[in-house]
This record gives C-alpha cells, sequence and structure tokens, in this order.
C-alpha cells in the first residue's frame, strides 16, 4: 500500500516537472523567435509627465548616498521629478545622508518614520511616502540600486499609451564576474527577465509584478491614495487586472550589487 502511494506521488511530479519543461520549452522558443522583430524599441518621445520616485530605507547608509548621487545626474527634467526617500526608523546615517541631499536638491523630499510607526516592512514604508506623492507616475528603487542616467524616460515612454498601466524594469547584477555565486545569481536574474517575463508579456500572459524596481500609473480611481489601503504586489496586480490596465515589461536594465 505504501509503495503504491509513493509512485502514485512519483508520477504526479514527474508529471507537474514535464509540464513545467514544457512551459519553459514554450517561452523559450517564443523569445527566439522574437529576436528577429525586437518586441521592445526605443522610441524618441515628447512624453515627459511628471514622475515621483519612491526610496523606501532602513539602515542604508552604505548606499544610500551613492543612489541619491546617481540620481541627480538623471538626464530627466528635474523639475518633473520628485523624489521621496522613505527613512523607516533607521538607526544608522540613512536620515542625516537623505537630509544633507535634501538641503541641497529642492527635487528630493525626506519622509522619517519614528521607531513606533516603522520598521514595518516594505509596503508600509511605501505606504507612508505615498502620502506625499504628487505625480502620476510612480517609481520605487530600492536603496542598493544604480540606474542609468536616462532609466526614466527609458521606462515612461510606454506610458504614453493609456492602456499601459504598470512596467516592470529588468535588474543585473552589477558585481556579475566577481565570483562563481554572483555569476549564477546573474544568469538567475537573465533567465527571469529575459525569457520567463519577456515570454509572459509577449504572450499576453500574466506577467510578474514584483517589488524590484516597478513602476505604475496613478490614477483618480486608484485605491493606492485611500488610507488603510495596503500597497503590495497583489494589490497592484489585481487593481491592474480590475481596471482592465495592461502590464509592461521593460528590457531597460536595471544594476543593483
Amino acid at each position: 500500500m505504501i509503495l503504491e502511494v509513493l509512485e502514485f506521488f512519483f508520477l504526479i511530479l514527474t508529471a507537474v516537472m514535464i509540464a513545467y519543461l514544457f512551459r519553459h520549452y514554450i517561452f523559450t522558443i517564443s523569445v527566439l523567435r522574437s529576436l528577429k522583430k525586437s518586441h521592445f524599441k526605443r522610441q524618441v518621445s515628447s512624453f515627459q509627465p511628471t514622475v515621483s520616485i519612491l526610496i523606501p530605507a532602513s539602515n542604508e547608509e552604505k548606499v544610500i548616498g551613492r543612489l541619491l548621487k546617481r540620481i541627480t545626474n538623471f538626464t530627466y527634467p528635474k523639475e518633473k521629478l520628485q523624489v521621496i526617500v522613505i527613512d523607516d526608523a533607521s538607526n544608522d546615517r540613512t536620515g542625516e545622508i537623505a537630509d544633507d541631499f535634501k538641503n541641497k536638491y529642492p527635487f528630493v523630499e525626506v519622509v522619517h518614520r519614528s521607531v513606533n510607526v516603522g520598521r514595518k516592512g516594505k509596503a508600509s514604508a511605501m505606504n507612508h511616502g505615498f502620502e506625499s506623492v504628487k505625480n502620476d507616475v510612480v517609481l520605487c528603487f530600492d536603496a542598493d540600486y544604480y540606474p542609468q542616467n536616462d532609466i526614466v524616460e527609458n521606462l515612461i515612454q510606454v506610458f504614453d499609451d493609456p492602456k499601459v498601466g504598470a512596467v516592470q524594469g529588468r535588474v543585473v547584477v552589477l558585481n556579475e564576474p566577481q565570483n562563481l555565486v554572483t555569476r549564477i545569481v546573474a544568469l538567475e536574474r537573465t533567465g527571469g527577465y529575459r525569457v520567463d517575463q519577456e515570454a509572459r508579456s509577449m504572450l499576453n500572459l500574466i506577467t510578474q509584478f514584483g517589488g524590484t524596481y516597478p513602476k505604475w500609473r496613478c490614477l483618480p480611481q486608484n485605491p493606492f491614495f485611500l488610507k488603510k489601503f495596503e500597497v503590495t504586489n497583489q494589490s497592484i496586480k489585481d487593481f491592474l487586472l480590475s481596471s482592465s490596465r495592461r502590464f509592461q515589461l521593460s528590457v531597460f536594465q536595471f544594476l543593483f550589487p
């Protein structure tokens, strides 16, 4: 009896693995076929909406300055940028470093969360940051990211289509050649974005909208601005599906160590 049960579960597991492998073959073939006719094209566009950038940060003194310095070199018009650093109850110099940039650059704002309010996760910090958002398009950076100087204009071009509700950027590993572990992580990221997610986007399937480098359009009916609404990856996807808005994957790279 026990042997028969084990054989049954083994067959089920084998069937699942074969189905999953078949799925990956379909995704890979779809992406390879699209290489001759690129699915994503850089387009010169005059579309330049105002953009808010949320940066939730807790004890990120080693990297927050590098990111903010990079943002000051962005080629996107600074008068159309609002950068909001959410200092999530840090007990190091994260808030101090962010305040230094705030004092030097008028488009940088800092929200300080106390220990009683903060340290409840990224979603909670972003909810706090959303209270200060003034613009229609919102982008989220983690503190350890190192974006290209033209990343904002590369991403927002897809929002020229009013049916696009969100865009997911592609992350690559900054220190890929360093050792075996960084190479494996880089391979996993490349497969995830350039095969799995890109194929989902091309085949009009539900693409993953992760916390890594997301960007979305905020609309009057968007529930993000309602109090007590918990901004999570799932809530964003639910909103996009319920409002019949399209999700777009971007192949434009975004670096993180």
